[in-house]
């Protein structure tokens, strides 16, 4: 792994850290895969995920808002909120757990 291309963001008081990392998906098509850490354990929260393309993120008091688009594709804009605190993501008005957020996602991209 090249360390030119990770970086690591304190989120939510420095609680936890947004992990970011360039990948190219293909030639000249770079994906900025995310995933989230503990900011004091360094335990993942949610796995850095490389087809996962973070677009922005917004931080509120106790949740991070998240845009990202899903590669191959990437015609899709997805927006969720994720509250580590609580391990727990938001999607279409809908809260799940966050170790569902791969499948719950992949299985999405499949159908469209």
């Amino acid at each position: 792994m090249n360390d030119d291309l990770r970086t690591e963001k304190e989120i939510l008081n420095g609680n936890f850290k947004l992990i970011t990392e360039l990948n190219e998906f293909r030639m000249s098509l770079w994906v900025n895969g995310f995933g989230i850490v503990d900011g004091k354990t360094q335990q993942e929260i949610l796995p850095l995920n490389t087809t996962f393309n973070l677009d922005d993120f917004t931080e509120h008091e106790h949740t991070i808002e998240i845009d990202f688009r899903i590669y191959h594709n990437g015609n899709v804009t997805y927006n969720v909120i994720i509250n580590p605190f609580e391990k727990s993501f938001t999607y279409l008005t809908k809260v799940y757990a966050l170790n569902d957020f791969n499948p719950t996602f992949f299985e999405t991209e499949s159908s469209n």
